[in-house]
């Protein structure tokens, strides 16, 4: 039976990825979409720095002005010599993603960030983390990335996939948490959760 006493979730994110992933876990939770503005770090070019600060500034910005317990997240694909890889502008620029990830192995990195505030926006607990996964592609044909892509599928995708769809059949390798790639590390969200006394499965 829920627990009318438990702690109320906020997740900071409009992510339907995130909503499904955190749903498995049981807890119950209202989406708050987060007004943090992501073009303020782009000085940052560090992925496991941007992650972090990227997942805390949504959770604050939310805390700010809600009670309970913000959930903010960030995830990024991470290029195999280092650069952040965004979103593709265009099916050209997806192409051009995944042929850079094609017979390679890159970084998945999430930041997670936890907040309980009270009245006022005052945060009296938090909690930070980055999960990394590597992930390895075989070598992808040009038939294979022209066909991925006229789906539709990878254009509103960080590094032009979703391994949650056909581009799984492109992976050869998951080093890691594979719910992190998808967008929300849910063994690290256990924890957190239980540290914070959030019920799961409820």
């Amino acid at each position: 039976m829920p627990d009318a006493d438990a702690p109320r979730l906020l997740l900071a994110s409009a992510s339907p990825r995130r909503r499904e992933l955190l749903a498995l876990l049981g807890v119950r939770f209202t989406v708050v979409v987060s007004r943090f503005d992501e073009d303020s770090l782009k000085r940052l070019t560090d992925p496991v720095e941007y992650v972090r600060a990227a997942a805390l500034g949504k959770a604050e910005e939310v805390a700010s002005r809600r009670v309970g317990i913000t959930l903010g997240c960030d995830t990024d694909v991470v290029s195999p010599n280092g650069m952040i890889l965004g979103k593709p502008v265009d099916a050209d620029d997806a192409k051009r993603l995944l042929r850079s990830l094609s017979g390679k192995t890159h970084s998945v990195y999430s930041g997670v960030a936890l907040l309980e505030s009270e009245g006022g926006g005052e945060v009296t607990r938090r909690d930070v983390r980055v999960v990394e996964t590597r992930v390895t592609f075989d070598d992808l044909s040009d038939a294979a990335i022209n066909a991925y892509v006229a789906t539709g599928d990878p254009l509103d995708k960080a590094g032009a996939y979703g391994i949650q769809s056909g581009a799984l059949a492109f992976v050869s390798r998951v080093d890691g948490d594979l719910s992190n790639v998808i967008g929300l590390p849910l063994p690290t969200l256990r924890v957190m959760f239980e540290n914070f006394g959030v019920p799961l499965f409820e």
